[in-house]
């Protein structure tokens, strides 16, 4: 599954990206280059990868067996009577070890690695997460790109009906208040434009934050933010739910509550702990070996509670399954039909509203110049065209995010290898 992922990160499937090219601001970056800086420099995923070196290590530390123990024992001194001093001190050096029984080193092994192999999957769903989030950030730039372009659009149109607003009413075919309102709304599309500045700054930042950085040092993001593709149908993406990694993690699962089972199981066998070793009597100075064994009773019955405890969290897994798949079953039908909607409004803004409001408004302008027109009904024109492109803007950029997050939930679409 891992593999799968890694070798499906950087296709991203609805933002095309275009070439590059550098910008007075700094080199332009496309969506693989954004994607490859933060799978490199993420330091969400750089602490996973920490952390999956963490997990190897317990696991080499559940495979040890019980150290050897060395022991020293001083008997009969500092006594009274012919006890006193150490004249009848008696001292024992041996050497303890538990042994074992029942596999119980190599099944805490087994327990650490279902856990590695559960934690591998949800660093899977984390990748997947922290890459959706960069490719929707990365989608934020494109859109406030756009409004950035469409407020300058905008400051551009109204410089020009000021210019033929001024003309009218030098030739007094105007009122000059026609020529104040228009100076009014010029003034506030300047400011509209420095707003627009500043939210592609603050995007540009927390796009460069995902990859560790506080300052953009790219100008342009690239992407066909207008490129949009008909939806797969919904039974299509429905197939590729059990991809996701929270849904791979219940297998890991299954496997670890097995083994957990198992070693529970092993702790009712009787471990024996062996004692040998040297004894000195001090008084007669002579010397004599020692032997012992430890061995515990009722194991079995005290290792029932953990048994049955690990038996049923075993039963409550099928159920744990059934509700994630209902949940990401749910929010895949709910953000399909978002997508869909997105699809739509998008299409028609770009094929049916925004000709026709293009078309209106040069009518508009020469019905103006003609004295056909009023200055109102110019300007609800002009409203009308940028308010088409604003929203035909917001609709491309939706649908982009939502297909972002059909991909995340599929697990499918969020990255190959960076593409020239």
């Amino acid at each position: 599954m891992r593999s799968a992922i890694l070798s499906g990160l950087l296709l991203f499937v609805c933002v095309h990206t275009t070439s590059a090219a550098d910008t007075p601001t700094g080199p332009g970056l496309s969506l693989d280059q954004a994607m490859v800086r933060v799978l490199e420099k993420n330091p969400e995923l750089q602490a996973a990868a920490i952390g999956s070196q963490a997990m190897a290590a317990q696991i080499r530390a559940a495979q040890q067996t019980p150290a050897m123990r060395v022991n020293l024992g001083l008997e009969n001194f500092a006594g009274n009577g012919i006890y006193k001093g150490s004249d009848s001190l008696e001292t024992t050096l041996s050497l303890s070890k538990i042994f074992e029984l029942g596999n119980k080193s190599a099944l805490r092994g087994e327990v650490a690695q279902q856990g590695y192999q559960s934690f591998n999957s949800e660093q899977d769903a984390k990748r997947l997460d922290v890459m959706a989030r960069a490719a929707k950030q990365f989608i934020h730039v494109v859109m406030d790109q756009e409004h950035l372009q469409v407020a300058t659009d905008k400051l551009a149109l109204l410089e020009r009906s000021y210019a033929v607003i001024d003309q009218r009413v030098k030739a007094g075919r105007s009122h000059v208040a026609e020529r104040r309102r228009m100076a009014i709304a010029v003034a506030r599309a300047r400011i509209e434009l420095e707003h627009a500045e500043h939210e592609l700054l603050t995007s540009k930042v927390k796009l460069a934050t995902l990859w560790g950085e506080t300052q953009p040092d790219f100008g342009r993001a690239h992407a066909e933010l207008f490129a949009i593709e008909q939806p797969a149908s919904f039974a299509q993406l429905q197939q590729q739910l059990d991809h996701h990694p929270q849904i791979v993690r219940f297998a890991s699962e299954q496997r670890l509550a097995q083994a957990r089972i198992d070693l529970a199981q092993a702790k009712a066998s009787t471990d024996i702990e062996l004692t040998a070793g040297v004894k000195h009597f001090n008084a007669v100075d002579d010397h004599a070996f020692v032997l012992s064994a430890s061995i515990p009773f009722g194991l079995g019955s005290r290792a029932q509670p953990s048994i049955d405890e690990q038996q049923y969290q075993a039963q409550q897994l099928p159920f744990d399954l059934q509700q994630q798949k209902l949940s990401l079953f749910s929010t895949l039908q709910e953000v399909y039909q978002e997508l869909l909607h997105s699809y739509e409004a998008t299409r028609v803004f770009q094929h049916e509203i925004i000709p026709q409001a293009e078309q209106a408004l040069r009518e508009y302008e020469q019905g103006y110049a003609a004295g056909r027109f009023s200055f109102l009904e110019l300007s609800d024109a002009q409203q009308t065209l940028l308010d088409a492109r604003l929203d035909a803007v917001t609709s491309a950029a939706n649908y982009h995010r939502f297909q972002i997050e059909i991909d995340r939930l599929t697990a499918r679409g969020l990255v190959t290898g960076a593409q020239p």
